[in-house]
């Protein structure tokens, strides 16, 4: 299986501030966008996890603002699974410009997966299917 590329997004209007820069608050969410995307290029659409009767809720976010996204630019982020647990997993991730030469930001998220009554799951012991594609998304060359 070949690594996921990047995510390739157009920034919006609305997601800026009077500065005419991306508010801090929409950087999550283009980070979420992402993860998004990159689990469904791997199999594993939200949705289909929604119907399954999981979660994954973010645990922990942690950013650093290089240089500010503006209004009309296209960003690539390229996310990176670099830690897999049979509760959680973390993910890199790095904004690059449109021509991929500099980085515009950085940030990591953690993620552990929930089921419908809000509850932990242990990937391994409960859905070992998903915990192997956990680990597939976090070294696809292996595979």
């Amino acid at each position: 299986m070949t690594r996921y590329p990047y995510y390739e997004r157009t920034i919006h209007y609305y997601e800026t501030d009077r500065m005419g820069v991306v508010h801090h608050s929409n950087y999550a969410r283009i980070l979420e966008d992402c993860r998004i995307d990159m689990m469904a290029y791997y199999g594993l659409p939200y949705a289909e996890l929604e119907r399954m009767g999981y979660m994954i809720p973010v645990l922990e976010l942690s950013e650093k603002f290089t240089e500010s996204l503006k209004f009309g630019e296209v960003v690539k982020v390229v996310p990176d699974i670099y830690k897999v647990s049979a509760y959680k997993f973390y993910i890199s991730y790095k904004i690059y410009d449109e021509g991929m030469k500099t980085v515009k930001h950085t940030a990591t998220t953690a993620h552990c997966f929930l089921n419908n009554d809000f509850k932990p799951v242990s990937l391994k012991k409960e859905a070992p299917e998903l915990y192997d594609k956990l680990l597939l998304m976090a070294n696809p060359e292996a595979y």
